[in-house]
């Protein structure tokens, strides 16, 4: 981007610390956003090819324990996303206190709101298919 004349840089030294690069966007860099920004794609939602839930999809062919290890596992990671979504929260708190940073604060909240929401959907389905999994394994001890 800097090449392309977008952002320009600057080294600013740290103390304790080593000096950091620092990016600014240049009129061009800001005109090139604002356009990109105005411009929303056709497709909102876009598909995503999920690995994990491929696996799921022919699990039939794997050991019904192993499933359930790699969905708490899943599970496991979005609650720690939920941790780090929580620090996220604060940050945007914080920054909120600052007037230039007051309106921004209200987008980064949608964000935030959807991504809550996110997690809570998943941890709510592995929840759900942990449970559908040991029925059917009592199911199985059963017959």
């Amino acid at each position: 981007m800097e090449e392309k004349g977008l952002v320009k840089s600057a080294i600013e030294p740290q103390e304790k610390r080593p000096d950091r690069k620092v990016y600014q966007l240049t009129k061009g860099g800001k005109e090139t956003f604002l356009s990109w920004l105005n411009k929303f794609p056709d497709q909102l939602n876009e598909a995503s090819r999920n690995q994990f839930l491929m696996r799921i999809f022919f699990s039939s062919k794997i050991k019904i324990d192993e499933l359930a290890f790699e969905i708490k596992r899943y599970k496991k990671e979005i609650e720690e996303e939920l941790k780090c979504l929580n620090k996220v929260e604060q940050w945007i708190k914080d920054y909120s206190r600052e007037k230039k940073f007051k309106e921004d604060a209200f987008y980064w909240n949608l964000i935030v709101k959807k991504e809550y929401k996110s997690i809570a959907a998943g941890i709510e389905w592995a929840d759900e298919c942990l449970q559908l999994i040991e029925q059917k394994k009592r199911k199985k001890r059963g017959n």
